[in-house]
């Protein structure tokens, strides 16, 4: 039977795990026996229900239901196929067709006689719609359009069957504060993929929108999304799994469906970020594709959209074992693997955390490093080596074998650039929690310079591999981002004594006085705050300051 999309599959039986929980601690065994390959991992553990909450969103604009006409179009193609070819020349297509940013689409369609089933306003301006050959010839003729592309299907970058954040060292990095008391990392994330299932006890969802299949609502169908999910933001609240940034606030933009997975989708998905880039700070995107026929032009106004609004852009590099730059090595082509191949992106490979090998599976980057760009030639990331060039992909994540959130309340064991890809963009919330957000798309390469700068680079973890390959240093957090102790402000106020500066998450600040300066010097605390969520406004007052003379400090410790 075949599919319409692809999905890379394991050649191995997959091991079950099921939860035993005995007081606090949760223990895990392996099930007897294994079971056949399939198409991934189903609901392994089940987890406490909880009741879902109240932020599932109906989508302003996007893609209406088209599942009566792919099959229409499916069933009719075989027949056709064998029957008339000129009949089959002049069939309906799905394209992408993108708009000059001053074109009126509502006017543009009137002319041509066309109904569009997707429509997208922020990322780009643009349409998806089936047309005939003749209709496709006479919207590439007009001026108003800046090009018609055809749509393709995307698939996941996931394999099979753990967890990636002990390599990282993310339980000792004090912002993740990782201690089983439910400290949330204040920072938005968009999960572009399956969906998420919106109520599952250990993540913290806080809006849900589907634009593919009808009626999902963003709640995930799979099981793809909810892992993704597990592994950026999994609560820290001693049950479960923990992610590497704990609580961190998750989007569930579902753009993957049943039956509904292509280009268009995708790109309604954007084009909701891009109307809510305000509020969102990182996007993942753990799909991909290399179908020939890329709406590549579509795809990169979106993406470029998106991240000079402030967004970090992270995705998959793709699980075929080749070249993110397709087979000719040449960037911005339509063998590109997409959307990990455009320079806006922060392309992540894959890496077993238990061995330091390299994913059999992972694309990688031949020599020659991603263009500029367009109209930002200083938007470019360098390897923390020097003289060491940094090639497409920017860095490599823990891919295989981990454990996160599934569907069902459960949790399974997944592998793929799938899992990868969260892992850096749950550090760069973490990031984004020490330093604030990006707000321009030179904000957002600052970013990733520094999470390229912190992380350990391939020929210190990874065993030598084949000439001409490149997979990118393995990410970590560092110390090097958390600012110095920033006093903003100080003085007298209504008699008291006011120390004002900004607090880092995972961090506790002590305000101290001394009498004099000449040692021995004796500081006396005058009270603590804790750092919380992400980096924001703190106040530590002396209410009975000294008369005559008061020395102050504020000292930074990691928050217990």
């Amino acid at each position: 039977m075949s599919r319409s999309w692809n999905l890379s599959e394991s050649l191995f039986p997959k091991t079950f795990l099921r939860k035993r929980t005995s007081g606090v601690n949760t223990k895990l065994r392996p099930a007897s026996g294994g079971v056949s390959p399939a198409r991934h991992v189903r609901s392994v553990v089940r987890g406490p229900r909880s009741v879902a909450g109240h932020f599932i969103e109906t989508p302003p604009s996007g893609c209406r239901g088209r599942l009566a006409v792919v099959f229409l179009f499916a069933l009719t193609l075989g027949a056709i196929a064998s029957t008339n070819n000129a009949m089959y020349s002049e069939r309906p297509v799905p394209m992408i067709v993108t708009l000059r940013p001053e074109t009126g689409m509502d006017k543009l369609l009137k002319d041509h006689g066309l109904q569009a089933h997707c429509t997208y306003h922020h990322a780009l301006n643009g349409f998806a719609a089936s047309l005939a050959p003749g209709q496709a010839q006479r919207l590439r003729a007009d001026p108003r359009v800046l090009a018609v592309e055809r749509d393709g299907q995307v698939r996941l970058c996931a394999q099979t069957n753990g967890t990636g954040i002990i390599r990282m060292g993310i339980p000792t990095f004090p912002v993740a504060h990782i201690n089983g008391q439910d400290h949330r990392i204040n920072v938005d994330v968009a999960v572009l993929d399956t969906g998420i299932q919106t109520n599952h006890p250990d993540l913290n969802v806080v809006q849900a929108v589907g634009f593919s299949d009808p009626g999902l609502g963003g709640n995930d169908w799979d099981g793809h999304g909810t892992h993704v999910a597990g592994i950026i933001g999994a609560l820290d609240n001693n049950f479960g799994v923990v992610g590497v940034a704990p609580g961190a606030r998750l989007w569930a933009v579902q753009v993957f469906g049943p039956t509904q997975h292509s280009w268009s989708n995708m790109l309604a998905g954007l084009d909701y970020i891009a109307m809510n880039a305000d509020k969102i700070e990182i996007v993942n995107v753990s799909l991909d594709s290399t179908d020939i026929s890329q709406p590549y032009i579509a795809l990169e106004q979106a993406v470029a959209s998106i991240v000079s609004r402030g967004v970090v852009f992270v995705a998959a590099a793709g699980n075929g074992g080749g070249d993110i730059a397709g087979p000719d090595g040449v960037w911005g082509t339509s063998d590109d693997v997409l959307p990990a191949a455009l320079p806006e992106v922060m392309a992540v490979s894959a890496m077993n955390p238990t061995n330091d090998q390299i994913a059999s599976f992972s694309d990688f980057s031949g020599q020659g490093s991603k263009p500029f760009p367009p109209g930002c030639s200083s938007c470019v990331v360098t390897s923390a080596i020097p003289g060491v060039p940094l090639y497409g992909i920017e860095v490599c994540g823990p891919g295989v074998a981990i454990y996160s959130t599934w569907i069902n309340s459960g949790y399974a064991i997944l592998s793929g650039t799938s899992m990868a890809s969260p892992h850096a963009a749950g550090l760069v919330a973490l990031y984004i929690a020490a330093n604030g957000r990006a707000h321009t798309i030179q904000d957002v390469f600052a970013i990733r310079q520094a999470i390229v700068n912190s992380s350990q680079p391939e020929s210190q973890w990874s065993p030598p591999n084949q000439a001409y390959t490149y997979y990118g240093p393995l990410i970590y957090p560092s110390g090097a981002w958390i600012p110095s102790p920033n006093i903003l402000s100080q003085g007298m106020r209504s008699g008291t004594f006011q120390i004002n500066f900004a607090a880092v998450p995972g961090y506790t600040y002590t305000a101290q006085y001394a009498p004099s300066l000449v040692s021995p010097r004796q500081w006396t605390p005058l009270g603590s705050t804790n750092g919380e969520g992400s980096v924001a406004p703190a106040t530590l007052t002396d209410l009975a300051p000294n008369p005559v003379t008061r020395f102050y400090r504020l000292v930074r410790t990691p928050s217990p």
